[in-house]
C-alpha cells in the first residue's frame, strides 16, 4: 500500500516537474513573433484595419511559474476615410501572471499589469463620419458566422490577487471637424496597490483635460486618490478616503481659474441595489459643503439625503473668485451665510425639507415639493424673520454721458414685463409665506402673510394682508394668463394707514399726513406696467382725517392772488404752509388709465373745499378745480391775510405734471367777487327804500331788477 501511494506521489511530482519543464522551456520552443502575421490578418479580417506591431512580443516563463507576456509598441490604422491618422498606438503593454495558484486554489494572481505610452485619436469628419463607427460593424470571420452564443459557465469565478496596476502617459483626443471642437484627456495616470478581495487597496490617479472650441478654451488638471474594497462574490464595494483636487482654468471663469476639492466615502451593493455615501464634502476656497446621500433602487431609484453650508462670507468668497459685485445700497450684506437641508426624488416627485437658511440677519425656513417632474406642481411653505430688500438694492449709475447738441436725444422708457406669459401658462403652484417684517421700496410692513396659487395660467391672490404704518393692507386678485392679453383683477384696501411715517420713510419727508382709508377694485390688461395702466378700469374710493398735504398750499396761493391785486408785497407771517384737512373724502371711475373726481370733499377750521377733476395716470397729469370757502375763523385770525375774503367762493386750479403742479387761485374771479361787493353795496345805498317808506318802494324795485341784470351780465353770476 505504501509502495502504491509512494507510486503514485512520484507520478504526481513527475507530472508537476514536467509541466514546470514544459513551461520554462515554453519560450525558447516557441516565438510570439512567428505569429505578428497572422494576429495582422484576423484583425484586418474582422476590422478592416491595418495593425503594426513594430515591436517584440516577449513571453517568458521564470522558475517560480510566473509568465510573463510583453507586448511592445503596436500602432491600429484609421479606416479608409480616416488615411493620414492613426487610430490607437501603444508602447508598452506588459502582465506578469502566477500560473500555480490558477492552477491549484483557482486564484488569479497577477504580480503586476503595466500599461504605457497609449494614444488614442477619435475622429468626426465635416461629412459625420467616424473613425470608429466601422468596428462595431467590422467584417467577422467566415466561421463565426455560425457560432453559438457561449453558454454561461457555472463555475466560480476564481479569486483576483493584483500585485500592482501600473498605467502611465495614457493619451485620449476627440476632433470633431462639424463641431470645430477638439477634446483632450493627456498624461492620465493610474496606480493601484495590492489588488486582493476584502482588503482595502490603494488607487491614485492624475490627468490632464482640455477643450478647445474656437471660443472660450478650458483646461483641467486633475488628481483623485481613495482607498477600494471589493467583495466580488457578495457583489460589495467600498471607497474609503476619497478625495479629488481639480483645477480649471479659462476664459469662462471670472478669476481664468476655479480650484475645487472633492472628498467622500462610499458604500455600494448590487444585489440590494443601494448605493450610500456617507459623506461627500465639497470645498472651494472658504466655502465647504458637506451631504449625505443614498440611492436604493436602479430602474426606479430613490434619492434620499442632506445638505449643509458651514457659515462663510459670500462676499469674500465672490471677490477670491474675481467676480465683481454691484454697488449695493448696503454695502456690509452678503456677509455672512449658512444652510441645512434635507431632501428627497422618488417617483418624479422631489422634496426640499427642513430648509434653514441664514443670510445676513434674515433667516429662512422652509418646505417645498415638486410633483411630476415633467409637469411640475410645486408647493411652497416659508417663513422669514426679516428681510430688508433695500439693503440689496443695486445703486444706479449717476454717471452722465456727454450729449451731442446736433443730434436730438429721444427718451423712451423700456418696458417694464410685469406679467410674464409664458412661464405662468405653464406654471402650477400653491404658495403659503409669512414674512415678520419686510422692507421694501422704502416701506416697512409687518406680518405679512401670502397665500396664493394657480395653474394653467390662472393665479389666485389670496389675500395678501400685511400691517402697515398702524393700519392693514389687504390685496385680493386673480391673473388669467391664458388669454393672448392676460387680464387681471385687483381689491386693494387700505384702513388706517398713517402717511406721514410712510411718506417720510418713502421720500424722506412728510409730503402727506393724517390716517387713510382707500379702496381700489378695477381690472386691466396688458403685459407691462404701460399697457397695465392705459387699460385700467375700475373704481376708488378715499377718505382722510387729519391730515395735511405738502405740495397743496391753497392759502399762501391766496394770499399771493390777493396781494397781487392789492398790489402789496406778501408779508413774512403768511409763509409758505401745507394744507391741512380735519376730512377729506373723494370717489370715483378709473376708465381706461383716467381717474375722474366729481365729489370732492374737504373741512377744516380754516376753509371748506369741494372740487372736481381727473387723474391721468397715463400721462401723469393731474386737473383739478377746487372752490374754496373760507370759513368765519378767517375773520378772527387777522395774520392769515384774508379777513376780508371770508364770505368769497375762491376758484383754485391745480394742474400739471405729478412732479411739477402749478396751483393758482383765479385772480380775475377775486376781482369781480370784490368788485361786485363794492358796486352792489354802493347801489344799494343810493338807491336803498329802507327810509323813504311805501310811496318809493315800486320804484325802487325796478332800479334793483335793472342793476341786477346788468351785473349778471357783466359778471356773468
Amino acid at each position: 500500500m505504501n509502495k502504491t501511494i509512494k507510486w503514485l506521489l512520484s507520478i504526481i511530482v513527475g507530472i508537476g516537474v514536467l509541466f514546470g519543464v514544459i513551461l520554462i522551456s515554453l519560450p525558447f520552443i516557441i516565438d510570439p513573433n512567428d505569429y505578428k502575421e497572422q494576429i495582422n490578418t484576423i484583425i484586418h479580417e474582422r476590422t478592416g484595419r491595418v495593425l503594426s506591431i513594430p515591436g517584440d512580443i516577449k513571453l517568458q516563463v521564470s522558475p517560480k511559474l510566473d509568465v510573463t507576456f510583453s507586448l511592445g509598441e503596436i500602432q491600429l490604422a484609421s479606416g479608409k476615410d480616416f488615411p493620414d491618422t492613426s487610430f490607437a498606438s501603444s508602447k508598452l503593454a506588459e502582465i506578469k501572471l502566477a500560473i500555480w495558484p490558477l492552477v491549484t486554489k483557482n486564484q488569479l494572481q497577477i504580480n503586476t499589469i503595466s500599461l504605457s505610452g497609449v494614444q488614442l485619436n477619435l475622429i468626426r469628419n465635416r461629412e459625420g463620419k467616424t473613425n470608429w463607427e466601422d468596428l462595431a460593424g467590422g467584417k467577422m470571420a467566415k466561421g463565426d458566422q455560425t457560432r453559438k452564443p457561449e453558454q454561461s459557465s457555472k463555475k466560480a469565478l476564481p479569486t483576483i490577487d493584483i500585485g500592482s496596476i501600473d498605467i502611465k502617459n495614457i493619451n485620449v483626443q476627440y476632433k470633431d471637424e462639424q463641431a470645430k471642437k477638439t477634446i483632450a484627456l493627456n498624461n492620465f495616470n493610474l496606480t493601484i496597490g495590492h489588488l486582493q478581495e476584502n482588503a482595502p487597496f490603494p488607487v491614485a490617479a492624475d490627468f490632464n483635460f482640455s477643450l478647445d472650441d474656437n471660443k472660450k478654451p478650458l483646461t483641467a488638471s486633475i488628481k483623485t486618490r481613495f482607498n477600494l474594497t471589493l467583495d466580488l462574490s457578495k457583489q460589495h464595494f467600498s471607497v474609503n478616503g476619497f478625495k479629488l483636487d481639480a483645477l480649471f482654468q479659462g476664459e469662462m471663469f471670472p478669476a481664468s481659474k476655479l480650484e475645487i476639492t472633492l472628498m467622500a466615502d462610499a458604500e455600494i451593493s448590487l444585489p440590494d441595489e443601494k448605493v450610500t455615501f456617507q459623506k461627500i464634502i465639497i470645498k472651494q476656497n472658504d466655502l465647504t459643503a458637506e451631504s449625505t446621500l443614498s440611492l436604493t433602487g436602479f430602474k426606479t431609484p430613490v434619492i434620499e439625503g442632506t445638505v449643509t453650508i458651514a457659515e462663510y462670507s459670500p462676499k469674500k468668497h465672490l471677490n477670491q473668485l474675481g467676480i465683481p459685485l454691484p454697488q449695493f445700497t448696503d454695502q456690509n450684506v452678503l456677509d455672512r451665510l449658512s444652510a441645512t437641508l434635507g431632501f428627497s426624488l422618488s417617483n418624479d416627485q422631489l422634496e426640499i425639507k427642513e430648509l434653514q437658511l441664514q443670510l445676513d440677519e434674515t433667516t429662512v425656513q422652509a418646505n417645498a415639493s415638486v410633483k411630476n417632474l415633467q409637469q411640475p406642481a410645486y408647493t411652497l411653505n416659508l417663513h422669514i424673520n426679516q428681510l430688508d430688500l433695500d439693503r440689496y438694492a443695486i445703486q444706479k449709475d449717476k454717471a452722465v454721458l456727454p450729449i451731442n447738441k446736433e443730434t436730438p436725444q429721444k427718451t423712451t422708457e423700456k418696458q417694464q414685463i410685469i406679467v410674464p406669459v409664458q412661464l405662468l401658462r405653464g406654471f402650477t403652484f400653491n404658495a403659503d409665506i409669512k414674512i415678520d417684517t419686510l422692507k421694501a421700496a422704502k416701506l416697512t410692513l409687518t406680518e405679512v402673510t401670502l397665500q396664493a396659487d394657480g395653474k394653467d395660467g390662472l393665479i389666485q391672490l389670496q389675500p395678501l394682508a400685511a400691517k402697515l404704518y398702524e393700519g392693514n393692507l389687504t390685496v385680493t386678485g386673480q391673473v388669467d394668463a391664458r388669454p393672448d392679453i392676460p387680464k387681471m383683477k385687483l381689491k386693494k384696501s387700505l384702513q388706517g394707514v398713517q402717511l406721514g411715517p410712510m411718506f417720510i420713510d418713502m421720500v424722506g419727508k412728510e409730503e402727506l399726513s393724517g390716517k387713510a382709508d382707500i379702496h381700489a377694485d378695477f381690472v386691466t390688461k396688458g403685459i407691462d406696467k404701460a399697457e397695465l395702466t392705459k387699460n385700467a378700469n375700475g373704481t376708488v374710493k378715499l377718505a382722510l382725517s387729519d391730515g395735511k398735504i405738502a405740495k397743496l398750499q391753497i392759502l399762501q396761493t391766496i394770499r399771493l392772488a390777493k396781494a397781487l391785486l392789492n398790489k402789496e408785497s406778501l408779508t413774512d407771517n403768511a409763509a409758505s404752509q401745507p394744507t391741512g384737512f380735519a376730512t377729506l373724502t373723494a370717489s370715483g371711475k378709473l376708465t381706461n388709465g383716467v381717474f375722474i373726481n366729481n365729489d370732492l370733499l374737504a373741512a377744516s377750521d380754516l376753509m371748506k373745499v369741494t372740487g372736481k377733476g381727473k387723474v391721468d395716470l397715463v400721462q401723469e397729469q393731474i386737473d383739478y378745480l377746487l372752490t374754496i370757502h373760507l370759513t368765519d375763523s378767517i375773520e378772527r385770525k387777522q395774520d392769515t391775510g384774508l379777513v376780508d375774503l371770508g364770505n368769497t367762493p375762491i376758484p383754485y386750479r391745480i394742474k400739471g405734471n405729478f412732479n411739477e403742479l402749478q396751483q393758482s387761485a383765479a385772480i380775475e374771479e377775486l376781482v369781480k367777487a370784490k368788485a361786485k361787493e363794492v358796486l352792489l353795496d354802493a347801489l344799494d345805498k343810493q338807491f336803498g327804500s329802507g327810509k323813504n317808506g311805501k310811496e318809493n318802494s315800486q320804484s325802487d324795485n325796478d332800479v334793483n331788477s335793472l342793476i341786477n341784470e346788468g351785473l349778471r351780465g357783466l359778471f356773468g353770476n
